[in-house]
C-alpha cells in the first residue's frame, strides 16, 4: 500500500472505527512463502462500532484495512499481544489518522496511541498519551531514531508532503533534483510507481523528464493534478494487478475487474485473495518439505540403527575374546601390576613386556588411563589392568547391552517418524502448521547449558540460587561436577545418562566453567578448573564456619584441568522449517552444530558492540542464501551469551 492509498483509507477507517470499542486483539506469526526460516506478523483487532456492529481491522507489515476474513485464534498470544490486550482491550477509539503523507497510521484511545508503521519490515509501537514508548513489536535502532521502551517516539525523517506544500516550495524542490520526474513522484513524494505513472498521464508530463528541467508550465500542471487527486470521487476499483480508490488510466494496473462500495473492502478482497493463493501454495511446499525432512530423518535413524547393531555384536565379540583368552589376559594384567609394585618405571615395563610369552599381544600401554591395548585375533581390546579379567569382560558385555537398548530406542523413533510422514497431509489441511505452538521448556533450559561434541548434556548455574538448585536437585550419582578455582564460578554438571563420561566432555565442560567464571570479568586468559563427584559436594560447613547461599564444601580428591583457556564460540544453527537458533559454548561443540560461528575471549569491548561484530563475523562466513535471515536476528540475542557483558573477538 502506498501513502496515497492510506490517505483515502484513513478517512474510511476514522468514519468506521472512531467511537468503537476494541474487544479483542490477536497476533499471528506467519511463515514467509519461500523462506521457511522467516516469519512475519499479522494482527486482527475486533472492534464493536455503534451503528456498524462488529468489525475486524487487519494489519500486517505493509497493509491495513477492515476485513471480512477470519483466522482461527492462536493457541497462545505472544507477549506483545498480551500487552496490547492489557492496555487497549475494552477501550474506546478516539481517532484513526495518517501521519502527514507517510505510511504510518495511528490509533488513539483514551490511554494509548498505537503507531502502525507500514514500511520496510513494519512495526507496531504502543505509546502512552505523552507518546512515550511502552513497547514496540520490534526494537529498532537507527542513527536518527530509536524504537525502544521508555524512549519518546520519534517519526522517521519526513519526505515532502505534496498535498501540504506551496507551489513555490514544490518548484524549488524539483529544481534541485537530477532524477526522472516519475522517480521523484514515486519515491521522493511517496506516491509509489503505480500512482506516479498515473499522475504523469493525468498531468501530461513525459515520465522521463529530469525533475530539474521541469518548465514552469509543467510544474503548474503537476501541482494542480496532485491537488485534484485529493478531491477525486471515490470509486474503489479492483484491477488485475492493483487496487485503487479511484479509476485509473495507467495500463500497468491491468483490466478493471470490479468496483466496491468502500476502499477497504476492495483492499480486503484484493489482498486476502492473494493470501489465500499464497497459503495454498505454501501448504503444498510445506508438505513436500516435511516429507523430505522426515525422509532424511529416517535415513539418519537407519544409519544410527546399523551403527548400534554393529556395536552390539562387536562389544559382545570382544567380551567373548577376553573369556576365550582368559589365561593370557590374566597373565598380562598380573605381570603389569607386579612389575609396577616392584618399583619399575613405565618405560622399563614397556621395554620388558614384549619379551613375555604373550607379550606380542600387547600393542600399547596407556598408563594415565590404566589401560593396556591387546590385539587378539585381529581385534584391539582396551583392558583396564586395575580390574580382573572377568570385570573387563563384563564391561564389554555392558556396552553390548547398552547398544541393544539404543537399537530398541532408534527402532521406536523410526516408527514415530514414519507415522509423522503419513500424517503430514492431514496436518497441512487443518492448517496446524501456521499456528505458533507453545514450547514446553525442558528443566535444563532454566540454566546455562550446551551439549558436548560427543553428546553429553552439560548444565551450569547462572547465580548462587541456580548453583544450589543444580547441584542439590539435578546432579546424579554418576554425574560429574566442575568448578573454577576462583571465587565467583558457576557449578557445572555433566550428565552421564548411564554412559561413561568422556575426556572430551570433561574438557569442554571445563572451558564452559572457566568462561562463565569471574576470571572472564578479570580479563585473565587461563584458569584452573577441577572436577569432582556429586557426593564430594556438601552443604555441611566446618565447625565455626558459615556457607553462604550457592556455596559448598568440597571433600576428597579432585581431577584438575590446569590452565584451561577462556574462550567461547557463538554461532547460529539454521534448519529448515524452524527459526534460527543461536548456540554458544566451547568451540568444538558449536562448530559441530553450525556452519558459521565466531570465537570470543575476555576483553573490554561492551556487549552491544561486540554482539554486532559477532553477527558480522558470522555473516561473512555464512552461505549467501542464509545472510538475509541472519541479518534479522536482534543483537540482544547474541548479547545474552557474552560472559560478563564484555569481551573481544578472537582473530
Amino acid at each position: 500500500m502506498s501513502s496515497l492509498d492510506l490517505r483515502f483509507l484513513a478517512k474510511e477507517l476514522k468514519s468506521s472505527l472512531a467511537n468503537g470499542y476494541i474487544r479483542k486483539i490477536y497476533q499471528y506469526e506467519i511463515p514467509v512463502p519461500g523462506k521457511p526460516n522467516e516469519k512475519t506478523h499479522q494482527f486482527l483487532f475486533e472492534v464493536f462500532a455503534p451503528g456498524k456492529g462488529q468489525l475486524w481491522l487487519y494489519a500486517d507489515k505493509n497493509r491495513i484495512f477492515i476485513t471480512t476474513y477470519r483466522k482461527p485464534s492462536p493457541s497462545e498470544p505472544p507477549g506483545f499481544c498480551q500487552l496490547l490486550r492489557k492496555r487497549m482491550e475494552a477501550t474506546k477509539i478516539l481517532d484513526v489518522r495518517q501521519h502527514g503523507f507517510d505510511r504510518i497510521v495511528e490509533i488513539e484511545t483514551a490511554n494509548n496511541v498505537l503507531v502502525i508503521e507500514l514500511f520496510a519490515d513494519g512495526n507496531l509501537i504502543l505509546c502512552d498519551t505523552e507518546r512515550k514508548i511502552l513497547m514496540p513489536l520490534y526494537t529498532q535502532d537507527w542513527k536518527d531514531r530509536i524504537l525502544r521502551p521508555k524512549v519518546a517516539y520519534a517519526y522517521p525523517p519526513t519526505r515532502i508532503n505534496p498535498f501540504a506544500v506551496s507551489f513555490e516550495y514544490m518548484r524549488e524542490y524539483l529544481s534541485q533534483i537530477n532524477k526522472k520526474i516519475i522517480a521523484v513522484i514515486a519515491a521522493g513524494m511517496g506516491f509509489g510507481p503505480l500512482y506516479a505513472k498515473e499522475i504523469c498521464l493525468l498531468a501530461k508530463i513525459d515520465a522521463d523528464t529530469p525533475a530539474e528541467r521541469m518548465s514552469p508550465g509543467l510544474c503548474v500542471s503537476l501541482f494542480n493534478t496532485i491537488r485534484e487527486i485529493d478531491n477525486f470521487t471515490v470509486k474503489p476499483t479492483i484491477y488485475e494487478n492493483a487496487v485503487a480508490p479511484f479509476e485509473l488510466q495507467n495500463p500497468d494496473a491491468g483490466s478493471a475487474l470490479k468496483q466496491t462500495e468502500t476502499f477497504y473492502s476492495a483492499l480486503d478482497e484484493f489482498y486476502m485473495e492473494q493470501q489465500i493463493v499464497q497459503a495454498e501454495n505454501y501448504g503444498k511446499d510445506v508438505v513436500a518439505t516435511h516429507r523430505d525432512k522426515y525422509g532424511r530423518m529416517l535415513n539418519e535413524q537407519s544409519s544410527s540403527l546399523q551403527k548400534w547393531e554393529v556395536a552390539r555384536e562387536e562389544k559382545k565379540s570382544m567380551a567373548d575374546l577376553i573369556y576365550n583368552n582368559y589365561a593370557q589376559v590374566e597373565g598380562i594384567i598380573d605381570w603389569i601390576n607386579k612389575m609396577k609394585a616392584s618399583g619399575l618405571s613405565w618405560d622399563e615395563i614397556k621395554a620388558v613386556i614384549k619379551e613375555l610369552p604373550d607379550g606380542k599381544m600387547v600393542k600399547e600401554i596407556k598408563e594415565s588411563k590404566a589401560l593396556v591395548i591387546l590385539e587378539i585375533e585381529g581385534s584391539r581390546l582396551e583392558i583396564d589392568f586395575r580390574r580382573t579379567v572377568m570385570e573387563n569382560a563384563q564391561a564389554y558385555y555392558e556396552r553390548s547391552k547398552f547398544a541393544k537398548k539404543k537399537i530398541a530406542g532408534v527402532s521406536e523413533a523410526m516408527k514415530k517418524t514414519k507415522k509423522k510422514m503419513e500424517e503430514v497431509p492431514e496436518i497441512e489441511t487443518k492448517g496446524r502448521l501456521a499456528k505458533v505452538e507453545k514450547k514446553d521448556k525442558k528443566w535444563f533450559e532454566k540454566f546455562r547449558w550446551f551439549v558436548s561434541s560427543d553428546g553429553f548434556l552439560i548444565v551450569g548455574g547462572k547465580d548462587a540460587t541456580s548453583n544450589e538448585v543444580l547441584v542439590k536437585k539435578y546432579a546424579g550419582k554418576s554425574d560429574l561436577v566442575l568448578h573454577s578455582d576462583i571465587q565467583g564460578s558457576p557449578f557445572v554438571v555433566i550428565r552421564s545418562e548411564g554412559k561413561a563420561i568422556t575426556d572430551v566432555a570433561k574438557k569442554e565442560a571445563a572451558e564452559f566453567t572457566a568462561s562463565y567464571s569471574k576470571a572472564w570479568q578479570a580479563g585473565v586468559g587461563t584458569i584452573d578448573v577441577y572436577c569432582i563427584k556429586p557426593e564430594q559436594v556438601s552443604k555441611q560447613a566446618q565447625p565455626g564456619e558459615y556457607l553462604p547461599k550457592g556455596s559448598f564444601m568440597i571433600y576428597g580428591e579432585r581431577e584438575w584441568f590446569r590452565g584451561t583457556e577462556l574462550k567461547m564460540a557463538i554461532g547460529v544453527k539454521l534448519e529448515k522449517d524452524t527459526p534460527p537458533e543461536i548456540v554458544a559454548g566451547p568451540v568444538a561443540t558449536v562448530s559441530k552444530q553450525t556452519q558459521a560461528f565466531a570465537v570470543i575471549r575476555p576483553g573490554d569491548e561492551e556487549a552491544k558492540q561486540l554482539a554486532r561484530r559477532i553477527r558480522n563475523a558470522i555473516l561473512i562466513k555464512a552461505a549467501p542464501d542464509a545472510r538475509e535471515t541472519l541479518e534479522k536476528i536482534p543483537l540482544d540475542e547474541f548479547q545474552k551469551f557474552i560472559p560478563a557483558a564484555k569481551g573481544q573477538l578472537s582473530q
